[in-house]
């Protein structure tokens, strides 16, 4: 399996700031470099970890100096997360893949090795959402199974008990990836309509959008208490 992170948007939310590169301890650790190591530590089956970023941002990276093997940086202009997910599909060799934002954080459990590392289509990491996060995230209704009912982006008005936030795939889930659609929910969607079968996998913990500096002040207050 390889893990797939998309750090190619333009941060628009955070004038431009790399949230990857965000801190998130008193060592300064950042964003992405939290994912590189939970994820070599706790995915039993990693293959390669491959990440997107635009040009102007792979000094950057680089400048981190991270020290694993099978690391990638792949240099990506894209207009959608979906057309970034697409283009590091088509790079890899793999038939299983996990998707990781880098601007999101895992408090407490995680969903690295959590996950079907070899899923029949598609298997979400879920967290209980909290009510300051109604309307920032995509919610779905699972059934007694554990199995996707139906999924919601970023509604208000929803009053779903779960929120996704990551999630291990297929080769099966491309054909639902429309890269003019803003993110891989999308595709999930479609992929509902079509009664695919997405299993789940509850994580105890917190998960954080750290996109917005509301989000990324909670988890700092969480984590430096």
């Amino acid at each position: 399996m390889d893990l797939l992170i998309p750090a190619s948007g333009l941060a628009t939310r955070m004038r431009g700031l790399p949230k990857f590169l965000l801190p998130i301890d008193s060592k300064y650790t950042t964003l992405l470099e939290s994912h590189l190591f939970y994820a070599y530590k706790e995915i039993d089956d990693l293959e390669n970890i491959i990440i997107a970023t635009r040009p102007d941002l792979v000094t950057f990276i680089k400048n981190l100096d991270l020290d694993y093997p099978n690391l990638s940086v792949i240099e990506m202009e894209t207009r959608t997360m979906n057309e970034t997910v697409f283009e590091l599909i088509e790079f890899s060799k793999s038939q299983y893949f996990q998707v990781v934002m880098p601007d999101t954080y895992f408090l407490h459990d995680r969903p690295y090795g959590k996950l079907f590392s070899k899923p029949t289509f598609c298997d979400l990491g879920i967290w209980k959402i909290r009510p300051e996060q109604r309307g920032k995230l995509g919610e779905v209704e699972i059934d007694s199974e554990d199995f996707v009912l139906k999924i919601v982006d970023k509604n208000p008005d929803s009053l779903l008990d779960y929120s996704w936030g990551t999630l291990t795939f297929s080769r099966e889930l491309i054909k639902y990836i429309n890269t003019d659609e803003p993110h891989i929910g999308y595709a999930l969607s479609h992929a509902l309509k079509n009664e695919e079968k997405i299993t789940t996998k509850i994580i105890n913990g917190k998960y954080f959008d750290c996109g917005t500096p509301e989000e990324y002040f909670e988890l700092l207050r969480e984590v430096l208490k």
